[in-house]
């Protein structure tokens, strides 16, 4: 979410509300850079008007934790081209109703839009908000097209706007640790980063054909993970491979199963293997390995219990999906964002964050590459015109012989 360096992100160690809706640091965790924020959120006694748009799943992650700072947050209103879900939400939250956000952006009192639609409305209900002065919190994707993600990043900037893209693992505290274990220097120099992302279960179909792909979808998560592991460092080259297990998939051109091998200028190189289904449950991994040694953020199960008999060894199981095991992550990120623009534009966070939210054209371009990459079946060049790249695909689909390109050390 924000900068790793930046003070809102000590709520990354957020646990159980307390009275005034804000979460309570969690034992052990520094409350000497904890409290001081948290206290300076409450004492302001602000609370921020929000508009959240679309309220399917990722909407209900950030209803429910909306009605977990009663203190701090009120729905204003409730936005959703389903007429008969935006009332039912409204009436439930005492809020007002929309399908479209042409009053929404009007309203003085809101202050914060929650962009949570379908991913091929975020660029332009986020350019609209922006447009109309409000700080925004917006799922992924901003876009799939590079020049728009940077057209969003700059109006932002210019603007001066609170503006922060959801990942939410940047905000899981297993990835934290691993993180802040990373920058102290506890394996030395890094040298590989290998993340596993398997999901469970298949998303829906009518989810997929408008998901932008598994490359967009579900690897960016993996690649702004990177961009976050190796401070910023851009990429230098990626390779990537990949099939379709899945024949309702298939059938609208999509994968199911990719590796990435991804090279940087420094030396460092990034592995990923995803799938959209694994069998025994959502499974998310980390590992970091450097120069004095190794650390490794595991799957997250059910319970940490695992019996012992004359039988053997039984594990608990793995989260069954992602509302389960990010259920924390997206009430840390919201309150976090909801901190950020509580910290004020003069603030070392507000900053922190206008500098943190460059790199999301770089984490867009990475996804890019990557795909293109597959579909041309070569290693890509991060530094390649991406026109030239769809002007080769197009060849390559009408069977023109492929030109040479240049390669580097992968």
């Amino acid at each position: 979410v924000c900068s790793p360096h930046c003070p809102v992100l000590a709520l990354g160690s957020l646990a159980p509300q307390s009275s005034l809706g804000m979460a309570e640091p969690r034992p052990g965790s520094k409350e000497d850079v904890v409290r001081p924020l948290l206290e300076e959120v409450r004492e302001s006694r602000k609370k921020y008007g929000v508009a959240l748009v679309g309220l399917g799943r990722s909407g209900n992650f950030h209803l429910t934790s909306i009605k977990s700072m009663p203190e701090l947050t009120k729905l204003l209103w409730a936005i959703d081209v389903n007429e008969e879900v935006a009332k039912k939400v409204a009436a439930e939250s005492g809020a007002k109703w929309a399908t479209s956000l042409d009053q929404v952006l009007d309203d003085p009192a809101v202050d914060i839009v929650i962009i949570a639609s379908t991913t091929d409305t975020h660029f332009s209900f986020i350019m609209r908000s922006l447009k109309a002065n409000k700080a925004i919190f917006a799922e992924k994707p901003i876009s799939h097209e590079v020049r728009e993600v940077q057209e969003a990043v700059d109006l932002a900037k210019s603007k001066d706007l609170p503006f922060v893209c959801g990942y939410q693992r940047r905000s899981d505290l297993n990835f934290r640790t691993l993180k802040k274990q990373l920058e102290a220097g506890a394996i030395g120099e890094l040298r590989v980063v290998k993340s596993c992302s398997r999901d469970n279960p298949v998303p829906p179909i009518e989810y997929l054909r408008t998901s932008g792909g598994i490359f967009q979808d579900m690897l960016i998560h993996d690649f702004d993970m990177q961009e976050w592991l190796t401070s910023g460092e851009l990429p230098e080259s990626v390779v990537a491979v990949g099939h379709c297990f899945d024949p309702e998939i298939k059938k609208i051109k999509d994968l199911d199963t990719v590796a990435v091998l991804i090279k940087y200028k420094s030396g460092i190189c990034a592995m990923i293997d995803t799938c959209r289904d694994a069998a025994y449950g959502y499974d998310q991994r980390v590992e970091a390995f450097g120069s004095k040694g190794m650390l490794t953020a595991k799957n997250e199960m059910t319970s940490g219990v695992e019996l012992a008999t004359v039988e053997g060894h039984l594990m608990p199981p793995a989260m069954w999906s992602f509302p389960q095991r990010y259920k924390h992550a997206y009430f840390v990120e919201l309150s976090e964002f909801v901190a950020l623009v509580d910290a004020g534009k003069g603030s070392d966070a507000h900053k922190l964050e206008q500098k943190e939210m460059m790199r999301h054209p770089r984490v867009v371009r990475t996804a890019t590459c990557a795909e293109y990459s597959w579909k041309l079946g070569r290693q890509v060049l991060l530094s390649e015109d991406l026109a030239m790249l769809e002007k080769e695909l197009k060849a390559k689909e009408a069977g023109e012989p492929a030109a040479k390109k240049s390669r580097t050390e992968c």
